[in-house]
């Protein structure tokens, strides 16, 4: 399971990055968006953090897609 669950921590962070930069929106404004800290989408983007549902919720309406993106190895 803990591996699995490093893989998975690993492609959201990348995804977020991803679609982030597609969007043209620095940290600091899709910080703001979803009313989180800067450092604290800096460290789901470096796969660090562990975010919860809700923050999933917030960060994909803002991107534009859904949670099931935010996980998915494209």
């Amino acid at each position: 399971m803990g591996r699995e669950y490093d893989q998975i921590r690993k492609q959201l962070a990348v995804n977020i990055r991803v679609l982030r930069g597609q969007k043209g929106l620095s940290q600091e404004a899709l910080a703001l968006s979803a009313d989180l800290d800067r450092t604290y989408i800096s460290q789901i983007e470096r796969g660090v953090g562990n975010p919860s549902l809700l923050v999933l919720c917030k960060l994909a309406a803002i991107l534009e897609t859904d949670i099931t993106e935010l996980m998915s190895e494209d």
